[in-house]
């Protein structure tokens, strides 16, 4: 019981160093060590393995502490996830309202190359899909995950397909390098993607790309539905609708989309 005391002290006291170190620019050891009550050998061991992590930077000249790039990545994505989320919650509901069918925000991760759902409105029919909230999955598969693939660089879409085997869905097979690059391609004219069963078996997908300031991708946005409640009219109205409204969020995440209908 001690061990696990002393560990939950350790920790709260990293975390205290961490956040003093925040709340000031180019601290030394002995200002840390003053403020959050242990010796400063203590204090040094733990900055360092906070260095090593790259939550910390060590001024060697001016010997100081400072909050490092890793820290800064964190904090980002972090921002990026709650901003990304609150913004859509209205176009997730307005798709809701106009098709009835379960709206979906996912958020793409650049360093594990993999998608996340992060926010979801659900429809009113019993019958829909438990999707698994804030877990990696793959961009290889699926209207969610090809829709953001589409536009990422080449070298980015190839490293990705090297990692994939068949889909989770129905197990259909990996389409080669060359059968990828040409769907992708037709994503990218459409402007949108559809899929059937390649995630969830007997589950159709139409999702749009998700653009920020820089207009780079940062997700995607769109619907997935039973394939006993969708015809080829349906279809056609649904990739309109999805489309339209993920390029409304596009822009209010301050991406530079040419043309947006508006309602």
């Amino acid at each position: 019981m001690k061990q696990k005391s002393d560990t939950l002290g350790t920790v709260a006291r990293t975390i205290e160093m961490l956040r003093y170190i925040a709340e000031h620019s180019d601290i030394a050891i002995r200002d840390v060590s003053a403020a959050v009550g242990l010796a400063p050998s203590t204090c040094h061991r733990l900055l360092e393995l906070l260095q090593r992590e790259g939550m910390v930077e060590h001024d060697k000249v001016l010997k100081r502490y400072r909050i490092g790039a890793e820290f800064f990545r964190l904090s980002a994505q972090v921002h990026m996830h709650f901003d990304v989320r609150n913004l859509a919650i209205p176009y997730l509901r307005k798709v809701v309202e106009n098709c009835n069918e379960t709206c979906i925000l996912t958020l793409y991760d650049a360093a594990s190359r993999r998608l996340s759902i992060i926010e979801r409105a659900d429809s009113s029919h019993a019958l829909r899909y438990q999707l698994p909230m804030n877990t990696p999955i793959s961009l290889m598969w699926g209207s969610s995950g090809r829709s953001v693939l589409a536009f990422l660089p080449s070298e980015v879409i190839d490293g990705i397909y090297e990692q994939e085997t068949a889909s989770p869905g129905t197990g259909e097979p990996r389409p080669s390098l060359q059968e990828l690059h040409a769907i992708l391609a037709g994503i990218r004219e459409r402007g949108v993607a559809t899929s059937a069963g390649q995630r969830i078996a007997e589950a159709v997908g139409v999702f749009a790309p998700v653009f920020r300031t820089d207009n780079n991708v940062v997700g995607s946005f769109g619907i997935t539905i039973p394939n006993t409640r969708i015809d080829a009219a349906d279809m056609n109205g649904l990739c309109d609708l999805i489309r339209r409204t993920a390029a409304q969020l596009s822009r209010a995440l301050g991406a530079d989309i040419a043309s947006v209908e508006t309602t």
